[in-house]
């Protein structure tokens, strides 16, 4: 919900990244850049309604895929 808030869940999802990077030769963004885009990307979906925002790291054929999405379900208490 506030990436800012859960750095913890920042992190892992950062090293998740990084190591999907890693695994087909390709150098790890610096975290501070990740951190913006993660929270250009929250801010972004927070806007058109979404009160929580999944990502995921993928890989398909040799290339890293990150995606976020907004997560249907229960609004901010």
């Amino acid at each position: 919900t506030d990436p800012l808030r859960q750095m913890d869940k920042l992190h892992d999802l950062y090293d998740s990244l990084a190591e999907a990077r890693r695994e087909v030769g390709q150098d790890p963004i610096p975290f501070h850049k990740f951190a913006d885009l993660i929270k250009t990307q929250v801010a972004g979906l927070k806007e058109k309604g979404s009160a929580e925002v999944a990502f995921r790291v993928s890989m398909k054929d040799g290339k890293v895929n990150f995606t976020a999405r907004a997560l249907r379900g229960l609004p901010d208490e």
